[in-house]
């Protein structure tokens, strides 16, 4: 697997990481980080950063993890725990780790941090494995 060109890849053809300003910046075979520059416009009326955010950021990281082994995939269940409000963010990183891969289902652990490498939330992420194969 070409692990640059499915960053790329999955860059590219996720319309709604895009919109939101999410970031994929490494995948390695059951792993994978995303990225987010904060905005105005992902902050909740409290000036923290919005959970959605915090969430979507998470599942593109662990879904990117999943990808690795060049299958399409599929959420079947999530875990999301907030550990502390994101406030005075500027950037925020999701780190997603493999914690099994079996041959349809996979876990994932994952923790989201502020750019001063405090963690705001963790979550697990269970994910299926289409028959699908991604075309780079």
């Amino acid at each position: 697997m070409d692990y640059q060109k499915l960053i790329e890849h999955r860059n590219r053809t996720n319309l709604f990481s895009q919109y939101v300003g999410i970031e994929i910046t490494d995948i390695k075979e059951g792993y994978a980080e995303t990225k987010l520059i904060t905005r105005k416009e992902h902050l909740n009326p409290a000036g923290a950063v919005h959970g959605g955010v915090l969430y979507s950021l998470a599942d593109i990281a662990t879904g990117s993890a999943a990808a690795s082994y060049g299958y399409h995939i599929a959420t079947v269940d999530s875990s999301f725990n907030f550990l502390r409000a994101g406030l005075n963010v500027t950037e925020l990183k999701a780190v997603a780790k493999e914690r099994k891969h079996g041959k349809r289902i996979s876990f994932f652990d994952v923790s989201v941090y502020d750019q001063d490498g405090n963690e705001l939330a963790s979550g697990s992420y269970t994910y299926t494995q289409l028959k699908t194969q991604i075309e780079l």
